[in-house]
């Protein structure tokens, strides 16, 4: 049987159900329903179903729509589910789930099950730009490693990445893959739910014991791609480290904010996109990969960019302003095709405001540029939010004792700031640099305006950022007294500065 929403089908008895409810099809339309479903979500040409339906006749198109309205009509309410792709035809929106034929026995042992249709990967119509190198060290790491986690901040690509990579191994490799989403899960039962049903060995509202999930990967050949843990993180963490300790033919591929931390986990940080450099020539400008997603979309928006030399260093400045980040550039761009890039580029300063327009169907946390950035700071305990609003003062790179300089004060003390900077970085936070004996840190810069709000909106703002102006005075003046001048400005002007008065 196949579970499409809230539609049942039965291929072999050409029986379509809705909740038990047995319904009446005719038999093209369900010869369209069964090319749809066995297409698994590519599309399906008006060629095609002319081919499959009416093999022997010749007949208008008008009848192709004539019979897919029936097929909606089965859908009701969900009739979404079947989507035009204009000129080239039509393809199913949401995963199908097979499950045993009614009738199997129902105590079969779990080693028995048929082998159930996984979760496939969702098709992704426009192309990866920048990450070929980071799709081919990923692939190389679950060679060695059963679990691979690809961390990162929000909208910076994880999710597109692991498609890509998932894609890629299963070509190569002949490995079933299932893509599960955990982004509307919220506790521990549900995650093992979700995966139960992806795995199709039961449903995401059901009581599924862990071991039911060990026995329906047990001796197959799978690659999982377990995509948003960060918010059910122990919870994915357990059956992750569960199931690969069962199978030595395993492999997930997680996508998170923090690592998992299991046993024989490996980490590969997703980093943005490049940027072009500040005085980079045209040639330089238009061979960064942030720059060739944000003209790709902007071309997408059926808006064309001049390539003179004003225009791309206006295009330059949004991809290094919003830190090469796929998100705030797909955002950007759906903007700038409205408004113009030279606009855009005045409100930077304002990204929060204008950087909204995203996709209907995304996520509520992809919807705007500070949506992305409140899913990850509900994620962040008490200590962690008012450390990172503090270390929004600074807008270079600072060692760990200038970090406790300024957010050690109060109630928290040296240790808990260190804890602190450990958390955010671990949540991709806070940035680390790894070409100095000493390790530095610093924020992305959108990362830095949101934590600065957060601090203007707080009732030290003007204790922080004295405090920064004191401390770094003697003891830091290079090279961050040079960069915000304290000796020659003093303190009371360089509060002014950094606040952005």
């Amino acid at each position: 049987m196949i579970k499409i929403g809230r539609v049942t089908v039965s291929l072999e008895q050409r029986e379509v159900y809705v909740e038990d409810r047995l319904l009446q099809v005719g038999s093209r339309a369900f010869d369209i329903l069964e090319l749809l479903i066995r297409a698994e979500g590519q599309t399906v040409t008006k060629d095609e179903i002319l081919r499959h339906v009416w093999p022997k006749s010749v007949v208008e198109e008008n009848n192709i729509h004539v019979q897919l309205s029936a097929v909606r009509k089965i859908f009701g309410a969900d009739s979404q589910v079947i989507r035009t792709i204009s000129g080239r035809g039509y393809r199913l929106t949401i995963p199908v789930v097979t499950h045993e034929p009614v009738g199997s026995c129902a105590t079969a042992p779990a080693e028995q099950t048929v082998a159930a249709s996984l979760n496939g990967l969702p098709v992704c119509h426009a192309p990866l730009i920048g990450r070929d190198e980071a799709i081919a060290d990923i692939t190389r790491a679950l060679k060695g490693a059963p679990i691979v986690t690809l961390l990162g901040p929000g909208g910076i690509g994880k999710t597109q990445l692991g498609i890509a990579v998932a894609r890629s191994i299963a070509a190569a490799a002949g490995m079933d893959v299932c893509f599960i989403t955990l982004a509307s899960v919220d506790n521990a039962q549900s995650v093992v739910g979700t995966v139960a049903a992806a795995l199709g060995v039961g449903r995401a509202d059901g009581d599924i014991p862990l071991q039911s999930l060990v026995a329906a990967i047990r001796g197959r050949k799978l690659l999982v791609l377990l995509d948003n843990c960060e918010h059910v993180i122990e919870s994915a963490a357990t059956v992750c480290e569960t199931l690969v300790q069962a199978s030595a033919d395993l492999r997930i591929l997680a996508t998170s904010r923090e690592p998992l931390r299991t046993r024989d986990e490996k980490f590969y940080w997703v980093a943005p996109l490049e940027t072009p450099e500040v005085h980079a020539s045209a040639q330089e400008i238009l061979a960064c990969s942030s720059v060739r997603m944000f003209l790709a979309q902007m071309n997408a928006l059926n808006t064309v960019v001049e390539h003179d030399r004003g225009s791309l260093e206006m295009v330059a400045t949004i991809c290094r302003r919003l830190d090469g980040v796929p998100l705030a550039l797909e955002l950007a761009a759906a903007r700038a095709a409205v408004f113009g890039i030279r606009k855009l580029v005045s409100e930077l300063d304002d990204r929060f405001q204008c950087l909204t327009g995203g996709r209907r169907t995304a996520p509520a946390r992809q919807q705007s540029l500070e949506a992305a950035l409140d899913w990850s700071y509900q994620l962040l305990s008490v200590t962690e939010r008012v450390v990172l609003q503090r270390l929004g003062v600074f807008a270079v790179r600072f060692s760990l004792e200038a970090a406790c300089a300024v957010a050690a004060c109060g109630k928290l003390s040296r240790n808990e700031v260190t804890e602190a900077i450990v958390g955010l970085a671990s949540k991709c936070f806070l940035m680390t640099t790894f070409d100095s004996k000493t390790k530095e840190y610093f924020l992305l810069e959108t990362a830095r305006e949101y934590a600065l709000r957060k601090l203007y909106e707080s009732d030290e703002a003007d204790e922080v950022l004295a405090r920064q102006a004191t401390c770094l005075a003697p003891d830091y003046e290079q090279p961050y007294g040079r960069v915000f001048g304290v000796a020659a400005l003093g303190v009371e002007p360089l509060i002014e500065a950094v606040a952005g008065r």
